[in-house]
């Protein structure tokens, strides 16, 4: 049996995830550029690990919690 416990808006949520997702990819290039500098070969390769993961990531658990919500949004 599943409970409600509160209504919450389904853009709302896939918002609120989106923000995390984005605050947590700033803090991670953040760290990146402070240990590698911006201009290094290393740099661009992480940061493209970095954002291709995360936002793979997000993807994957808004399509596994809703379903194809690309269609709703």
């Amino acid at each position: 049996m599943s409970k409600i416990i509160q209504e919450v808006s389904l853009e709302e949520l896939i918002s609120f995830i989106h923000k995390r997702n984005r605050k947590l990819q700033a803090v991670l290039l953040q760290k990146a550029e402070e240990f590698l500098g911006n201009s290094s070969p290393e740099y661009f390769e992480l940061r493209k690990i970095i954002l291709d993961e995360t936002s793979g990531t997000f993807r994957s658990i808004v399509r596994e919690i809703f379903g194809d919500v690309e269609m709703l949004v």
